[in-house]
């Protein structure tokens, strides 16, 4: 997320143009707004972005505080890419 987010802040690309290229077509849906990194979703909502291991701690307090009676265990998963 930093590569992209040096990209957004001030035009900053990798000097391999294969990598630059997919830097810019990642980047166009995503948006930098106050320093905080959001991606673009078909129904017009800002989606903000979580490293891997703040999604697992907000899974984890929605599991265990609110809504630990409506949501089944295998519902939540973690996707790890």
């Amino acid at each position: 997320m930093g590569l992209i987010c040096a990209y957004l802040a001030d035009g900053t690309l990798p000097s391999d143009s294969k990598e630059a290229g997919r830097m810019k077509r990642r980047a166009n849906w995503l948006i930098l707004y106050d320093r905080i990194l959001y991606k673009r979703s078909f129904a017009r909502p800002l989606l903000c972005c979580v490293t891997p291991y703040m999604g697992k701690k907000i899974l984890e307090e929605l599991h265990e505080e609110v809504c630990s009676s409506h949501i089944s265990g295998g519902t939540l998963a973690v996707i790890v890419i």
